[in-house]
């Protein structure tokens, strides 16, 4: 006889308090408890707490912790942070937090705690998109929390038509201003509608534009973007800033390098077959047809900016409803002989995906966060070492 769902309820916050993680694996397990996504966020704010961050390795983190342990001992004011940073919560935070403390674990506790309910928001519409945009990404906070809150109100919109959500998703650019882009093309969406010829037509010509003009992109900028979009993009735009982004990016390993186009070239397999052999479903299933015409328009937007520095990043949005289309579209036609037969080709390509983003994340990953619980992480504070640290003791 199953126990009632507020005993399980009991039962999976008292786990968590012994093993944070375990409790983590139970509420994926029992994803249709009502207690199961909150206890995932919890998960995932203790992530935060115990975050280890590499400050030898140049991540975004590693600005934020220490711009944040600046201001504790300066009386630097809001106005004066955020003028440098260009949009408002990140800095918000470090300048509030920064009164009481300079502890880098209670900055990356509050940012699991913001990021977390966003994120166990998002695996619960759709739970597929775990290693799309996952938990250790608070690395990059600004960037990938803004796309989690953009996702919020997406979805509900594009598969239940609910519009009082998308105020959530403007509220993204409040995070990270370059989200201006994807609530551009949705607008673009919402006007024009569902044009699966037109989008397609322009999704798939934007695989073969390898790069854009940097001066193309200057002059338009500085001749038709309002002054405060040219002034916040001017630093990505800058020649000697592309030159140190591509460097960076030609010192990783080859793995490193590939992973993320073994997944987009892997979807764009997908989505063509999804339109030309699988129109007739779109065409009887309005809110999939919703989603798969925005996808292909924002991923050929997607592709066009990606060779620009950081545009690389927008492909992660664009593969989070791609991912979210194609789980929905297995679940019911995995068994179609051509959609097996390339489902089993690309397999590799998505297993490289996997195993390249979770070894991503053991590089900051807590040994107490997998392993510990809040107890263990009070006397681990500030001290903790990482998977990759951990595991290295053993190989």
């Amino acid at each position: 006889m199953n126990r009632p769902d507020n005993k399980d309820g009991f039962y999976a916050w008292a786990l968590f308090f012994v093993w944070p993680f375990f409790a983590a694996v139970a509420a994926f397990k029992n994803f249709r408890k009502s207690w199961a996504k909150n206890i995932f966020w919890a998960f995932c704010a203790f992530y935060g707490l115990t975050l280890v961050v590499d400050f030898d390795s140049g991540r975004d983190i590693v600005g934020y912790v220490e711009g944040y342990q600046r201001l504790h001992t300066t009386e630097a004011s809001f106005n004066d942070y955020v003028e440098e940073k260009k949009d408002p919560v990140i800095p918000l935070i470090s300048i509030v937090l920064s009164r009481f403390t300079d502890s880098q674990p209670v900055l990356t506790l509050v940012y699991g705690i913001l990021f977390g309910f966003f994120l166990s928001r998002n695996l619960w519409y759709l739970s597929c998109l775990f290693l799309i945009n996952p938990i250790w990404n608070i690395n990059g906070i600004r960037m990938w929390l803004a796309v989690h809150i953009f996702i919020y109100g997406l979805l509900p919109y594009l598969f239940e038509e609910k519009k009082g959500l998308l105020i959530v998703s403007c509220a993204s650019v409040l995070v990270h201003f370059s989200l201006i882009l994807p609530l551009s093309v949705l607008l673009v969406y919402m006007l024009g509608g569902n044009r699966l010829t037109i989008y397609y037509g322009f999704f798939i010509s934007t695989f073969f534009i390898s790069e854009i003009d940097l001066s193309i992109v200057n002059n338009f900028m500085d001749s038709y973007a309002p002054e405060a979009l040219r002034e916040n993009t001017a630093s990505y735009r800058g020649e000697s800033y592309v030159e140190g982004f591509r460097t960076e990016e030609s010192d990783g390993n080859w793995y490193s390098l590939w992973y993320g186009s073994a997944l987009k070239w892997s979807v764009m397999g997908f989505l063509t077959l999804f339109y030309f052999r699988s129109r007739t479903l779109f065409d009887e299933n309005r809110y999939m047809l919703n989603l798969f015409c925005f996808i292909l328009l924002f991923y050929g937007i997607a592709n066009l900016v990606s060779s620009l520095p950081s545009g690389g990043r927008f492909i992660v949005l664009a593969n989070f409803g791609a991912v979210a289309l194609i789980t929905l579209f297995l679940q019911n036609h995995a068994q179609e002989k051509m959609m097996r037969m390339y489902t089993w080709a690309v397999t590799p390509a998505l297993l490289l995906y996997i195993i390249v983003s979770v070894r991503i994340g053991f590089l900051s990953t807590g040994a107490t966060s997998i392993l510990g619980n809040p107890i263990i992480a009070y006397f681990s504070w500030g001290e903790d070492f990482s998977l990759e640290q951990f595991l290295r003791m053993f190989i």
